[in-house]
């Protein structure tokens, strides 16, 4: 597997050779020499296809006679929330976005950005013939798509950073495109854009069209059919900055397919020439995820192709090569949710918010296979596997079948199903009671589907998601009304799986305890002892453990407290947050990781928000336990943490990466909590302190870093 990377951000073209440079004399030798022989590779065909490409066009042809199938839901009006879709369909109709901190922004060429953290670019007006922005051999077909679209239409700029400002340019080869080349310049936020996860809205309000607050239904599908015009006709494949990344190129395939299947599913007719045109675009995504498949990189971003190729596929009519994209969707699927996540169902990239985007895929994708039509799921047995061109390789079939409890068969073998219910389980142990969820490692925002407006730190919609695949009382009760478990539960029809976790083989988080030989801190430097407001506040304590993520919490109806402590299999999202701890009593957060807030728009801010100092966690001077000039997503720890003791009443745990063993306990006692720090060998005597509140439990660990509830945004 390959270096890891950002998700929805190629590495290679991602800093200047300067900075790549600088990186790479922190590398180990051979580790640098891999990397930059990956680098040339990808230089290489990447400016190879744009000289290949200039002349050509690389849009699919259209076909009037493909008919794209329909294994999607009907969503019962019932449950939709009129305010909340009447709100969101109007914004989407009228191109008014707030994604990553942007605010509410009408997008469209030649506006004025507002600029990120004092970097601002100027605006790009429109051209006459928006054509003529496109290379030449795309010229002539982009014209023909625009003629399809309603004179009245005003274009979206889907190249736009519309936070700084900055452009990129549609008629440059995809794989040449310099990313974070400029101060301030984002390449998520057009990416999030580009995922079109809004348009399930104007499927929304299609629903409810015609009732109170409603346009006539013409308005929503006459939208939907502009903008995925006006996105074909202005990103053809292998060229822009939306063709980039195959993660985005994934999640927006599977987001087109999933709003179309809606509006076709709730009676919308689509004229033919749309139609043949968006079974055409839909066939270039999956014939590019197909292509560049990212599994060297692996993590949350094969994941996605994984996902998004399967969906397509599924849209798509029978063909041995559709055939060949769903079986060998449906393999992976399998082998990588096991792969990914652990017998606790936890994701391994030190991820709260990976975990809840990959879990999301992993969900949706299981329901969509559980409920495709017999002649579609025929093709897992009965698919060529010498017509699959790409890597990895594709085994012969058939896809092995196993039992359902209550009745039929599927790919998925039960530790499949068990590992679903876990990834429920641990969003909501993580969550606190104020109802968002611990941040751990990195937060960009991602989701798989958006189907309805929610705080990013808030979570539910994945317990949802699995509980419309299983029924738990535990999880209904948790997430609430959401539509997440209707759309799984619909893609499903209605075929769900019956709870695993009373298997004796597989004990549930709050079952584990852990003892070892070493019961406190050997040498204690530091004790710090937070008064609680009350004694009641630990009342109805209960203990989970997730060794395999690193997390440990205990939790209540008024209290809720973790610590990190664990591996760092994948750097890429994790951050110098071992044996820090968080603290939320009464709906307050005492002590709170501050985020992620950006990437690649600031390399000083990423290295802030992932630096040990902005964690309460244990230092030693000014010294960070892993590097961080290694690259905005390297973090090599090299002794990890490990829990030596873990119970309803405390915690005991040690790493190594400052050089020496480092210890942290934690006990939970009547009135209070004792926090006791030290090294081996110890650093002299012990400097004792009391916190009666959050603010001065705070300033004891010295933390001023704005807290970051989402990418891009930060609190006053």
């Amino acid at each position: 597997m390959g270096t890891p990377g950002v998700a929805g951000t190629p590495k290679a073209n991602s800093m200047t050779p300067n900075q790549a440079l600088k990186i790479a004399r922190n590398l180990p030798p051979r580790v640098a020499a891999a990397e930059g022989l990956r680098l040339a590779g990808r230089l290489v065909k990447g400016y190879g296809g744009r000289a290949r490409d200039h002349w050509r066009c690389t849009f699919e042809p259209s076909h009037p006679e493909t008919v794209l199938t329909d294994p999607w839901p009907e969503i019962p009006a019932r449950s939709l929330d009129p305010v909340a879709v009447a709100d969101a369909s109007r914004n989407a109709i009228e191109h008014r976005f707030d994604l990553l901190g942007s605010g509410p922004v009408v997008v469209e060429y030649g506006m004025t950005c507002e600029g990120f953290e004092g970097s601002a670019y100027p605006g790009h007006p429109a051209p006459g013939d928006l054509a003529t922005l496109l290379n030449p051999g795309n010229r002539a077909r982009a014209r023909a798509i625009r003629a399809l679209v309603d004179a009245a239409y005003r274009p979206i700029d889907w190249q736009l950073d519309f936070k700084s400002g900055h452009r990129w340019s549609e008629g440059t080869g995809s794989g040449t495109i310099r990313l974070g080349h400029k101060p301030g310049i984002d390449v998520k936020v057009p990416w999030e854009l580009a995922r079109m996860q809004h348009l399930v809205h104007l499927a929304w309000g299609f629903i409810l069209a015609g009732s109170d607050g409603f346009e006539a239904p013409g308005a929503y599908a006459g939208e939907f059919r502009n903008q995925v015009l006006d996105f074909t006709a202005a990103n053809p494949p292998r060229f822009g900055v939306n063709w980039a990344c195959t993660m985005d190129v994934a999640i927006r395939s599977a987001n087109l397919v999933l709003a179309f299947g809606l509006f076709r599913r709730h009676g919308c007719e689509f004229d033919d020439a749309f139609r043949a045109e968006f079974a055409a675009t839909v066939k270039a995504h999956g014939r590019h995820i197909a292509g560049n498949l990212e599994w060297r990189r692996g993590g949350n971003h094969y994941l996605a192709n994984i996902a998004g190729l399967l969906f397509t596929a599924a849209a798509l009519p029978r063909t041995p090569e559709t055939d060949c994209w769903l079986a060998f969707c449906v393999r992976r699927l399998i082998s990588e949710v096991e792969r990914q996540f652990g017998d606790d169902g936890a994701n391994f990239e030190a991820s709260t918010n990976y975990h809840r985007l990959s879990a999301e895929m992993a969900a949706y994708a299981t329901a969509l296979v559980l409920g495709l039509p017999e002649d579609r799921s025929a093709a897992l047995s009965e698919y060529d596997h010498r017509r699959w061109r790409h890597r990895p390789p594709l085994p012969p079939g058939p896809v092995e079948s196993h039992p359902l409890p209550r009745g039929g068969v599927s790919p998925f073998p039960p530790s499949h199903f068990r590992r679903l219910e876990r990834m429920a389980e641990f969003t909501m142990h993580a969550t606190k009671p104020n109802g968002r969820v611990v941040q751990i490692g990195d937060t960009d925002d991602g989701r798989f589907f958006r189907p309805e407006a929610t705080d990013t730190l808030d979570h539910r919609g994945l317990v949802a998601a699995v509980g419309g695949l299983v029924e738990r009382r535990d999880f209904s009760d948790f997430a609430g009304a959401r539509l997440d478990g209707v759309l799984v539960s619909g893609l499903a029809g209605g075929r769900g799986f019956e709870s695993g976790l009373k298997d004796r083989h597989a004990p549930p988080a709050e079952a584990r305890r852990i003892e070892g030989g070493e019961t406190d801190v050997p040498a204690p430097s530091r004790e710090i002892a937070i008064e609680l407001p009350d004694p009641a506040v630990t009342a109805g304590l209960k203990a989970a453990a997730y060794p395999d993520f690193g997390l440990y919490i205990w939790r209540g109806p008024r209290f809720f407290l973790s610590i990190r402590c664990g591996p760092v299999r994948r750097g890429a999202h994790a951050h110098n947050d071992q044996l820090a701890v968080e603290l939320n009593i009464d709906g307050e957060d005492w002590l709170a990781d501050p985020g992620s807030y950006v990437y690649t728009a600031d390399a000083d801010l990423r290295n802030a928000y992932r630096s040990v100092k902005a964690h309460a966690a244990p230092r030693l001077g000014k010294d960070e336990p892993a590097p961080l000039d290694q690259g905005l997503f390297r973090l090599e720890w090299e002794a990890p943490a490990r829990c030596l003791r873990f119970d309803v009443t405390g915690f005991l745990g040690v790493h190594g990466g400052f050089g020496r063993p480092l210890y942290r306990a934690i006990g939970i006692e009547e009135g209070r909590i004792l926090i006791r720090d030290g090294t081996d060998p110890p650093g002299g005597g012990v400097t004792k302190a009391t916190a009666p509140d959050g603010p001065s439990l705070r300033r004891l660990f010295g933390l001023t870093l704005p807290f970051s509830p989402g990418y891009g945004r930060k609190d006053p």
